[in-house]
């Protein structure tokens, strides 16, 4: 049986300090994962690659790389948010 895989959304400072986080998001979905990414960026929330585009053009251009891109591609250009998963049941 494949392991579950569970993703976090945590919404932070521009350093990703840990005293800094909030959970903001926890589930399975990668879809609605991306969707509560790109809401936050819409939001004003979060920032996406350059803070010059509208936050409508941010969240286009997450949403086209969270597809394509790595994770460590998308938390390095995600400003004031940070995302990783685990699988269920793993010590972390």
């Amino acid at each position: 049986m494949a392991k579950k895989i569970i993703y976090y959304l945590h919404s932070c400072d521009e350093w990703v300090s840990k005293s800094s986080m909030r959970l903001i998001f926890i589930g399975t979905s990668p879809t609605k994962l991306k969707m509560k990414i790109s809401k936050e960026i819409e939001a004003g929330n979060m920032e996406y690659y350059d803070a010059e585009l509208s936050p409508k053009e941010q969240a286009k251009m997450f949403r086209q790389d969270f597809a394509k891109k790595t994770k460590n591609y998308i938390n390095g250009n995600l400003t004031y948010g940070f995302y990783d998963y685990c699988y269920d049941n793993e010590e972390l």
